[in-house]
């Protein structure tokens, strides 16, 4: 009898966990869940949370962001960046990321051996920034820059946007919502590697997310890309004018790099693997 019990209790639970775990329904179950919470907590723009990823652990986000990392975060992304990771071997590697934001994927680099150099201007961002890197203990791994990336040194207007990681130098950004503009400093990649003495079989992945600014970001990284021959993950907006993003891809392409969409979100918005021919498209399957 109690055999019999326990047989039809794991074909109960088998089943159950059959109907509820299929992903059309997993989808409704977030959204009912995330309704509920919404009842009980205000996730507002601006609000701080700790939120638990798969990935990397603990993890201080903004409150519109706040869905977003928790769990799991542009897997495709990751899948290709943990793969990446482990080709680092008795060389320097060094991952590059323009953008930071609030400092997942140079968290993610370090628990792979790597060294991260984070590039964010938003001086509300880079609060986050600092604290989740405090938070990982991995301040003597990670160097946070709070300039933006371009092609000179220099400064530029900046807008803040009511979005956190959406402030931006481009008309990339909606005007419902821009905060306001700030004067923040530019240096170039280039720069900061020729600084660092990085040797020429080291190994750099630079990952670029920054709202429509990334043909000057590049720009300012061809001597360590036409040298070092970086593997590139790039999340494109386009703007479509003379600083359209897809002119990125163009440049790379004349320098000897090849591409794969790995993230198509819209005509507007999609994330680039770009790798140097020479090289292949390494972990290639992994996204």
């Amino acid at each position: 009898m109690n055999r019999s019990k326990s047989y039809l209790f794991e074909g109960f639970t088998y089943y159950l966990k059959s109907f509820l775990f299929v992903r059309p329904r997993m989808r409704i179950i977030k959204r009912l869940i995330r309704s509920i919470l919404k009842r009980y907590y205000e996730f507002r723009t601006w609000n701080v949370f700790l939120v638990s990823n798969r990935e990397i652990g603990v993890l201080l986000v903004h409150g519109s962001r706040y869905y977003i990392y928790a769990y799991e975060y542009e897997k495709n992304v990751v899948r290709l960046l943990k793969c990446l990771f482990k080709i680092c071997k008795n060389k320097t590697c060094l991952f590059i990321d323009v953008g930071a934001y609030i400092g997942f994927y140079s968290v993610l680099a370090t628990g792979y051996g790597w060294r991260a150099i984070a590039f964010e201007p938003n001086p509300l961002n880079l609060i986050l920034l600092r604290y989740n890197i405090d938070l990982h203990d991995i301040n003597d791994k990670v160097v946070t820059i709070d300039k933006a990336a371009g092609s000179v040194q220099g400064s530029a207007i900046f807008t803040l946007s009511y979005s956190p990681s959406e402030s931006s130098f481009t008309k990339y950004l909606r005007n419902e919502l821009k905060l306001f503009n700030i004067v923040v400093e530019v240096t170039s990649i280039d720069s900061v590697v020729e600084s660092l003495n990085i040797k020429d079989d080291s190994i750099i992945i630079i990952k670029i997310d920054v709202e429509g600014f990334g043909l000057d970001v590049v720009k300012g990284a061809i001597k360590t890309i036409e040298r070092v021959r970086p593997f590139i993950v790039f999340e494109v907006h386009r703007t479509f004018d003379e600083q359209d993003e897809i002119n990125v891809l163009k440049m790379l392409k004349m320098l000897g790099y090849d591409l794969k969409i790995i993230e198509p979100r819209s005509e507007r918005n999609f994330i680039i693997y770009l790798y140097p021919k020479e090289k292949r498209c390494l972990c290639s399957g992994q996204t």
